[in-house]
């Protein structure tokens, strides 16, 4: 069965129209390799000049905000933009999504309730746009306070002048909405793929109750419709489990690296909130900053959560079928699927980094955890 089958009437496809953009069209996907290039050698440029000058202090500072947004930036890019990141995620794409079930192969009710999920994330991207494009559009030169709180531009403020200057603010101010569409197409992507393996398992677990109900237990045994009936669907079940499990492994290794990113950026957000001036312009981009770095974390927590919970049900629904009804070969198929099913399917980054709602008290904790770190090392220096 091909993709367009499988996803037919696919509520979530306008997630997939602004990544799409980006990687389809070949003057756009230029422009993000030159973002990309011109973002990386900057970040770059300011450690060898900090480097140099022996100028540590602003790692302590409120320049922080801006090397704090790096790596989930840098994570956004790579995960965009780096050929090897775009072929897993279209392998995933073309070559497991055929072979998953059509969104409407357990009838029109099952998929109405998956409409309801779809609805409720197409509002939230909305609200993710929105926030990022504040975001973008707050870090503008609006205040002319940009020497005090931005490294790229107190360097160049120091080093540049004349035209050389202007070219490379108005290249670096515009760069916030490319980096703004860049991490909105890497949240929509992931909420894309996220929701889908969700509703695959949340079909999985709607079939799995099915068998829990069967015919007289005195004529079940003798039933051979009925045997065959159980034998058919457990089957199915395992063969839809391994394609499920070979889905998460894909996404997992498409996130590997990203989701280190994604924890040191929040870490050091956190702390450049903390650490920076508190004036009351400033406190409005960082306010700003604060909602859009909760809001894709919440996001985030929220997709890897729901997969969390919809594996743990298949254990659950496995073991909650009508096992006693069945015959021998169905029970040992029963025992195989429970057996694959003990582990929960969890959003990792082997194992060490897990995305789901504990990782944000891990982030309260980190965050406070490294500021007293370095609040008691600049006490002692």
């Amino acid at each position: 069965m091909s993709t367009a089958e499988i996803l037919e009437g696919d509520p979530l496809l306008a997630l997939m129209y602004l990544p799409r953009l980006l990687c389809a069209n070949k003057i756009i996907k230029m422009i993000g390799y030159f973002y990309y290039t011109f973002l990386t050698v900057n970040v770059f440029g300011e450690f060898l000049v900090i480097l140099l000058n022996k100028e540590w202090n602003l790692f302590l500072s409120q320049y922080l905000i801006f090397l704090g947004g790096m790596p989930l930036i840098f994570a956004c890019y790579v995960t965009m933009y780096h050929r090897s990141y775009g072929k897993m995620f279209w392998t995933i794409y073309n070559e497991i999504f055929p072979k998953l079930w059509p969104m409407r192969s357990l009838g029109i009710e099952e998929f109405n309730k998956f409409c309801k999920v779809a609805k409720l994330a197409t509002f939230s991207s909305r609200i993710v746009i929105i926030m990022v494009l504040i975001t973008s559009t707050g870090a503008l030169p609006w205040y002319r306070d940009e020497y005090k709180i931005i490294l790229p531009v107190k360097i160049a403020m120091d080093y540049f002048d004349g035209w050389l200057l202007k070219l490379f603010l108005i290249i670096f101010f515009s760069s916030f909405y490319h980096m703004g569409f860049t991490i909105i197409s890497n949240v929509f992507s992931l909420t894309y793929l996220m929701l889908h393996l969700y509703n695959q398992l949340r079909m999985l677990n709607v079939r799995l109750k099915n068998l829990s109900t069967g015919p007289n237990l005195k004529h079940a045994f003798e039933d051979e419709a009925f045997q065959e009936f159980v034998n058919t669907e457990l089957i199915a079940c395992i063969k839809l489990h391994q394609r499920i499990l070979r889905y998460t492994e894909a996404v997992n290794n498409l996130l590997y690296y990203p989701i280190f990113y994604y924890t040191a950026g929040g870490i050091l957000i956190g702390l450049a909130i903390i650490m920076a001036p508190k004036s009351s312009l400033s406190a409005v981009r960082l306010g700003f900053i604060a909602l859009t770095a909760i809001c894709l974390t919440v996001v985030f927590c929220v997709l890897g959560q729901l997969l969390e919970n919809e594996s743990e049900k298949s254990f659950i629904c496995g073991y909650s079928t009508a096992w006693y009804l069945w015959n021998i070969d169905n029970r040992r198929l029963l025992c195989l699927f429970l057996l694959k099913t003990q582990e929960k399917l969890v959003l990792s980054s082997s194992g060490i980094i897990t995305i789901n709602y504990k990782l944000l008290i891990d982030l309260y904790h980190a965050i406070y955890s490294t500021l007293t770190f370095l609040l008691s090392v600049s006490e002692i220096l």
